[in-house]
């Protein structure tokens, strides 16, 4: 009787002790892509964290860019509406820049922006 009671303590401690391993799971950001779409998202990241130097562009849109990057922060959560200022980048980004932003605001944040219309 005490070699069973030993026992079952035993498989009770084993069995706690796998379940109760590990740390809370989730709530981390989206799995980042793979292959062309990792270096247009890194791209994105560097965009959106002004890690790299934007410049002026020429034979653009502004006003269609500022657009474009005043919904992206209308998008973000509250937290990020304060950190960062989309906007004032209208004007200086190339439109493969501005697509790289989309895509990294997409992923990293979980938002769905409206399809492109084909012209």
């Amino acid at each position: 009787m005490k070699n069973l009671i030993i026992i079952l303590i035993i498989n009770l401690l084993l069995i706690t002790n796998v379940y109760a391993s590990g740390g809370i799971g989730g709530g981390g950001i989206a799995n980042i892509p793979q292959g062309q779409d990792r270096e247009k998202y890194h791209l994105g990241k560097a965009v959106y964290n002004q890690d790299i130097t934007l410049e002026k562009q020429t034979n653009i849109k502004q006003l269609d860019q500022e657009e474009r990057l005043e919904y992206l922060q209308g998008s973000l959560p509250n937290t990020e509406k304060r950190r960062v200022n989309l906007p004032e980048l209208a004007g200086k980004l190339t439109e493969e820049q501005i697509l790289a932003l989309e895509y990294f605001v997409q992923i990293r944040f979980n938002v769905k922006l409206p399809e492109k219309k084909k012209e």
